[in-house]
């Protein structure tokens, strides 16, 4: 078996799985570059030097955060649409299309609407990613690896984070989108030779397909020589049964019914993702990314905001990394209530020390804030942000999972445009204190919850519910 084998990652039956998710994450690399680049590129459009016709103001600043959420919202209707109809494989090339289009737009930009209009791009691409994403992965995985591989989707967000927030100290407003956009073209190109996910193939009928995608991303050789590796042939032979079992009626797909969806059942997973994605964002995870630099411009802290960012943005890699590391140890519960648990204390703490503090004491300890900043995208980033759509893509009934995430991820739209909207008016008019607050009583609330109802998906198959 697979734990006599030394670590599962390693095994040779999951080099396939391995390769076609790190081309997968060339797209979520792509789309966090384009997110961290917008915190300091905003300050930089706010400023005299704006490299642009026009200056940014304080109303469009939270015009340009919280239409993202918008995007969001269309993509998610339009992937929960299309997840079954197209298969998961196009719709992965379909990611490309507003992503470039959210660098030229940026690129020729003559006014404010232009960025409404790129940031509603980049919405598109990201309601994609998390409706299309995690179902694509989670699909070519073996569930001793699929959790590692999932949460490993957050590992590139967070380098292409890191990446977008350095760039503009470096490079020319207008020679970003010239060098990112190559990296959609080079995501479309490798994709291609990669088969669709056996699951699809199956529900749309193309058993034979399926078999010889399921095969290909085994890493298994053809059907005649199948039973070289006797270990390989009984385990992998009964999974594919399954799964054509689970999807099949009769060599027919499976129908879907309203019922499927207000059974008692579905409603109760349904409520908890709701819950997660609640937690996700009311907790702030995603608006400190795009607000991050505007958080320590506003903390009275002296150290420059840029360098700051580009500290938090490593901290979040590297815990990142170490959700995959510990997904498959400690299980996906005790990670996510750990994560809430130092979210809400890393909070507390900021909002009571900027509020308790005079100028002088935060002038002598102005390295503070970035150790709040840090400490909170540090526990933030493996478990809430890490697990959060791997944890609903395993608790979704089976049967409609395709179009019960994309339900779910269009709840969460609806939650990033109002937490991207009401951030700015929280951080610029009531202050760090209060926003900080409210933030870490969010994840207390979310987190009494999750204690009692949020069931371990740990090695859950993914034909069953």
């Amino acid at each position: 078996m697979v734990n006599n084998q030394g670590l599962a990652v390693f095994n040779k039956c999951y080099r396939m799985q391995i390769l076609v998710t790190l081309t997968a994450h060339i797209m979520t690399l792509s789309h966090g570059i384009g997110l961290g680049w917008l915190s300091p590129t905003l300050l930089i459009l706010q400023s005299p030097h704006t490299p642009l016709d026009f200056k940014v103001a304080v109303e469009d600043v939270s015009w340009i955060g919280s239409i993202f959420g918008i995007g969001s919202l269309c993509s998610n209707v339009f992937f929960g649409l299309t997840a079954d109809r197209f298969g998961r494989k196009t719709n992965m090339y379909l990611l490309a299309l507003p992503h470039m289009l959210f660098w030229i737009l940026n690129y020729f930009a003559k006014s404010v609407e232009y960025l409404y209009a790129a940031r509603f791009c980049a919405g598109l691409t990201s309601g994609g990613l998390y409706v299309v994403g995690p179902i694509f992965i989670s699909e070519i995985s073996d569930k001793e690896i699929r959790g590692a591989l999932t949460s490993l989707a957050m590992m590139f967000y967070s380098c292409g984070i890191l990446i977008g927030y350095i760039l503009p100290s470096y490079l020319d407003y207008h020679v970003i989108p010239c060098i990112i956009i190559f990296l959609s073209i080079i995501y479309i190109i490798i994709m291609a030779f990669f088969p669709e996910t056996p699951t699809s193939l199956v529900q749309r009928g193309k058993v034979e397909e399926a078999e010889i995608a399921f095969n290909f991303y085994k890493n298994l050789k053809p059907k005649k020589h199948l039973f070289v590796n006797e270990l390989q042939s009984s385990s992998t032979l009964s999974e594919f049964e399954d799964l054509k079992a689970s999807k099949l009626q009769g060599g027919k797909t499976a129908p879907i019914s309203l019922g499927d969806f207000l059974n008692r059942t579905a409603l109760k997973k349904f409520a908890l993702a709701f819950v997660l994605c609640t937690q996700n964002q009311f907790s702030s995870s995603f608006a400190i990314v795009n607000y991050m630099s505007h958080i320590f411009a506003e903390s009275g802290s002296t150290m420059d905001p840029s360098k700051c960012t580009i500290i938090a943005g490593i901290v979040q890699i590297m815990c990142t990394l170490l959700a995959t590391l510990l997904v498959e140890r400690f299980g996906r519960k005790s990670l996510m209530l750990l994560s809430t648990a130092g979210m809400a204390l890393g909070m507390f703490s900021f909002g009571a020390f900027v509020q308790f503090t005079d100028e002088t004491t935060k002038a002598e300890y102005n390295w503070v804030p970035l150790l709040a900043v840090a400490f909170v995208t540090a526990t933030a980033s493996f478990g809430v942000i890490s697990l959060t759509f791997t944890i609903i893509v395993e608790i979704l009934p089976a049967k409609i999972r395709p179009q019960a995430q994309s339900i779910a991820m269009m709840y969460c739209s609806v939650m990033v445009f109002t937490t991207l909207k009401l951030y700015p008016y929280f951080l610029f008019n009531l202050g760090i204190s209060i926003t900080m607050y409210s933030c870490a009583g969010s994840c207390v609330i979310t987190g009494i919850y999750l204690l009692f109802f949020l069931p371990e998906t740990k090695g859950k198959s993914m034909v069953q519910d």
